[in-house]
């Protein structure tokens, strides 16, 4: 049995990478960015109006105020997409909305909230320095700058700003395929009847749930029973994927047959059994070079068990920067007792900020219970060699917030 922090150094230790592929901008949020771009152009091209205005010359309109407006020319009018036909001379202006390139000869626009105009004429009643509401070549990104990196979790303004470079599609991480097997003979699938000693198997509905909610592409492969013919057939399909876990069966009673017959396909196992609570009969490894997790088949330690270390690995594999869930710390409004030989995960509600966080236990710690993790948006890190935290005490606990990440491990 080894340490929760040496299982998760070892599971982050080997994970191959999943490869590229090219997906079109509009489709690219939430994906993982796996090149660097750079922008092939200055954003704005073009010096261009910051208002709905006039484009002048600042010298033009030295000492002007409410009480003695400069009155200038208009020339021309110029809308956002079109280009003036004629340059701003002195005692002139030129009508422009914003967006439009600013005319040769203008070096500032006024805003037209601070004018009176006429077809032909505008009195402009404020001084104005030069380059007064332009919005200048490059300002926003220059021709050569590095835009966006590997790792980046693409987001809406992402798109936008590529799109502003006119970058039409970009790499990223493939989606990486997971196989879920859910192995035990008292399961049946949602919809079917109960019978004796029968649950309904919600640990492949949660797993997958959690697999699709940070971007990767879950294959439930249904249930197996507890017998080590039709769990071979079943791995060696999950073993297609580029990550397989199965819940269930690897304690050590006499139905656990999960472990023994991975070993048969060649399952090189890096550990077995965690020194935490929920979820110790954890096991880990690679078969056929896939990584396997065996997870516990209780539900509340199956999903443990994702949140804290297949999770930070489906992130490493697609190249995320930031690959673990973030860490907070909370006083404690419920004293809790924990298991002292072990880490233990308990399932707390967190509120407040997060820099002055509080966190409550939501109940039961059996690891049977899923509702506590349901009604609860936390896990409360109790160290081995502590047995119990009392109420007012800081801890850390894990902020169940999968579209959040941090690059420090909780362990």
């Amino acid at each position: 049995m080894i340490e929760v922090g040496e299982a998760l150094r070892r599971v982050l230790a080997e994970l191959p990478e999943i490869e590229g592929e090219m997906v079109a901008l509009p489709a690219s949020r939430g994906r993982v960015l796996r090149e660097e771009i750079r922008s092939p152009r200055d954003v704005p091209p073009f010096r261009n109006s910051a208002m709905d205005g006039f484009a002048v010359r600042a010298a033009d309109l030295v000492g002007a105020n409410f009480d003695r407006p400069t009155r200038l020319e208009v020339i021309e009018t110029v809308g956002a997409g079109s280009v003036a036909t004629r340059s701003v001379q002195p005692g002139q202006a030129i009508r422009i909305m914003t967006g439009a390139p600013v005319p040769d000869g203008a070096d500032a626009v006024v805003r037209v909230e601070d004018t009176r105009s006429s077809e032909n004429a505008v009195e402009i009643m404020v001084a104005v320095p030069s380059g007064n509401n332009i919005r200048h070549p490059g300002e926003d990104v220059r021709c050569g700058d590095a835009v966006l990196g590997p790792g980046r979790v693409i987001r809406a303004a992402d798109i936008g700003v590529l799109a502003s470079i006119g970058v039409a599609v970009v790499r990223v991480a493939r989606r990486p395929r997971v196989a879920i097997i859910a192995t035990g003979d008292e399961l049946v699938e949602l919809g079917q009847p109960l019978g004796a000693g029968q649950i309904v198997n919600s640990n492949a509905y949660a797993l997958a749930a959690a697999v699709e909610e940070i971007g990767g592409e879950a294959q439930v492969l249904g249930i197996v029973s507890d017998r080590p013919g039709e769990l071979r057939a079943a791995f060696a399909r999950g073993l297609r994927a580029d990550v397989m876990l199965s819940t269930g069966g690897v304690s050590v009673g006499n139905f656990d047959y999960v472990r023994s017959t991975l070993t048969d396909l060649g399952y090189r196992e890096s550990f077995w059994k965690v020194a935490q609570k929920p979820g110790k009969p954890l096991s880990f490894g690679f078969c056929e070079g896939t990584p396997v997790f065996g997870l516990p088949g209780n539900p509340v330690s199956a999903l443990v068990c994702f949140y804290v270390y297949v999770l930070p690995a489906l992130r490493a594999m697609m190249g995320h920067r930031d690959v673990h869930l973030p860490v907070v710390q909370a006083t404690l409004l419920t004293g809790v007792t924990s298991a002292e030989t072990l880490t233990e995960f308990v399932r707390c509600a967190l509120a407040g900020s997060p820099h002055a966080m509080t966190a409550r236990s939501t109940g039961s710690q059996s690891s049977g219970v899923l509702r506590s993790l349901s009604v609860g948006d936390g896990l409360v890190i109790c160290p081995k060699g502590v047995s119990t935290c009392a109420a007012g005490a800081q801890v850390s606990a894990i902020w169940l917030r999968p579209e959040l990440g941090s690059a420090e491990s909780p362990l």
